[in-house]
């Protein structure tokens, strides 16, 4: 009688730990889909002012690299694995998005184009999403490290990379990329 019981509990333990973990998932992916469509209406860091001449968005961004960045999401996610020249190409892009003084290394901006091709290549993911990660992406490589702009761009990423189904070891590796975007500068 005792053992009966005691497998019925472990039986409902583990079916409850299961459902709760999916559920974590489903509330992850949900918050995600909520934050992805919302502008990020953040005040621009100390000091930072968006070129003279250049068209801004609302993260203060020059828009004509952005969407080259577009461009290439939708080439790496329309194919199960991304070519090291797609990379290549991603990466000259995000390169090219960094305004200021403080680029990140060449060497940091690869890191970061491998990763985040590797994350994407092969997933679903809606224009809208590609269009808040491609921002977010462009507001981390012009952020200060540890600013709020930078860790709302590194959640904005990270919540669209959730809703494209990206592994959490893919989210992780890209979360670690960018942020050795801010200790690597040139």
């Amino acid at each position: 009688m005792k053992t009966a019981l005691l497998v019925l509990a472990l039986a409902t333990l583990c079916t409850a730990s299961t459902a709760f973990g999916q559920g974590a998932a489903v509330i992850i992916k949900q918050r995600a889909k909520e934050a992805a469509g919302r502008p990020l209406n953040l005040p621009p860091g100390p000091g930072a002012q968006p070129a003279a001449g250049a068209s801004a968005t609302q993260t203060g961004v020059a828009q004509p690299n952005v969407s080259k960045i577009l461009a290439d999401l939708a080439i790496i996610k329309s194919r199960p694995q991304a070519t090291q020249e797609q990379k290549d190409k991603f990466a000259t892009n995000l390169g090219g998005v960094a305004i200021g003084a403080n680029k990140p290394s060449n060497e940091a901006v690869q890191a970061l184009a491998n990763s985040l091709a590797d994350a994407i290549a092969g997933k679903k993911i809606s224009a809208t999403d590609q269009t808040a990660l491609a921002n977010s992406l462009a507001l981390a490589l012009n952020a200060a490290g540890g600013s709020p702009q930078f860790k709302a761009a590194l959640q904005g990423v990270q919540d669209a990379l959730y809703l494209a189904s990206a592994n959490e070891a893919s989210i992780q590796l890209v979360a670690k990329a960018l942020t050795g975007l801010t200790t690597k500068a040139k």
